[in-house]
């Protein structure tokens, strides 16, 4: 017993010490889910890697910054865009509310590139197959199809491969277009007024299944604003609110849910859809000091 002890305290000593090797070998201070294309370049010349040994080796790294409050079980991913920025992922369980409110790692970082005005994705690493909800997600952006799906030490595989005869917005005679340049980006200072940002959230949004533009702009302690799309998919259930899209941005950046003192959602009225009941459920129990409010607004074309 007492060999065994000692070889399983040796083993979760190794284990810990070469998920410290990869931050101290990467050199990282994490202050944001989000690597700009020069950052990448550093880290490449820093470390020898190739870019698709660089997107596996922060998978982990990313993970421990997961916030996975019902089934502690941290899961984290890293997507490469077309301009050479790397945007993290991690899953967020949201508790309080229904368990389809939680965003997995992948949507996240495909969520926390839009939020960058990132044009494409051309890979994306994860620590295991990504789930059929996740594969769903990917299949809604332009050119899925192409997509490199890096899984630990497993040779590169695409979307294609992962989800044959797969069902997407070409079925439904759309192009896809869920990762297209927004004009709003992850974090604004307190020039920008939070209805405004929250109005331009909504015009961003990706929605060509219900047509019912929305988005949410949340309002820390110190006054900077986070905002959310709307990114609507052709299964309907991977569909990330504009309330998560959100919460993506305020993760991004590495803030806490109860920072949030105001916030807005504004949605198409008369809409076939509405996402206010969910929005207040959910800040009811993330930031219960928060105010909330809703404006409908006309944003037909």
């Amino acid at each position: 017993m007492k060999i065994a002890l000692v070889t399983l305290l040796s083993i979760l000593s190794l284990i810990s010490f070469k998920l410290h090797a990869v931050e101290t070998d990467l050199q990282l201070n994490l202050n944001s889910l989000y690597l700009s294309s020069d950052e990448v370049t550093d880290l490449l010349n820093q470390t020898g890697y190739t870019k698709e040994e660089l997107l596996k080796k922060l998978v982990p790294v990313a993970s421990k910054y997961a916030r996975p409050g019902i089934s502690n079980y941290h899961v984290g991913s890293a997507a490469l865009g077309e301009s050479g920025a790397i945007y993290l992922g991690v899953n967020l369980e949201l508790q309080g509310v229904p368990l389809n409110q939680s965003v997995h790692s992948e949507q996240f970082a495909i969520a926390n590139a839009k939020n960058h005005g990132e044009k494409k994705l051309v890979a994306i690493a994860i620590s295991a197959a990504p789930c059929g909800h996740c594969r769903q997600f990917m299949n809604e952006m332009k050119d899925a199809h192409t997509l490199q799906i890096l899984i630990n030490d497993t040779p590169p595989q695409t979307l294609a491969t992962l989800l044959p005869q797969s069902f997407g917005p070409s079925d439904l005679g759309l192009e896809g277009g869920l990762i297209t340049p927004p004009e709003i980006h992850r974090a604004f200072t307190k020039d920008y007024s939070l209805n405004t940002l929250a109005l331009i959230a909504a015009y961003n949004s990706y929605v060509p299944y219900s047509h019912c533009k929305s988005g949410v702009a949340l309002q820390t302690k110190d006054g900077t604003i986070y905002a959310g799309s709307y990114l609507e998919n052709a299964g309907f259930n991977p569909s990330l609110s504009p309330l998560q899209v959100a919460l993506v941005s305020l993760v991004t950046d590495m803030r806490d849910y109860d920072e949030v003192v105001d916030a807005l959602l504004i949605e198409q009225s008369n809409g076939k859809i509405t996402q206010e009941d969910t929005t207040r459920a959910a800040l009811k129990n993330l930031a219960p000091n928060a105010r909330v409010r809703v404006r409908q607004v006309d944003m037909n074309d």
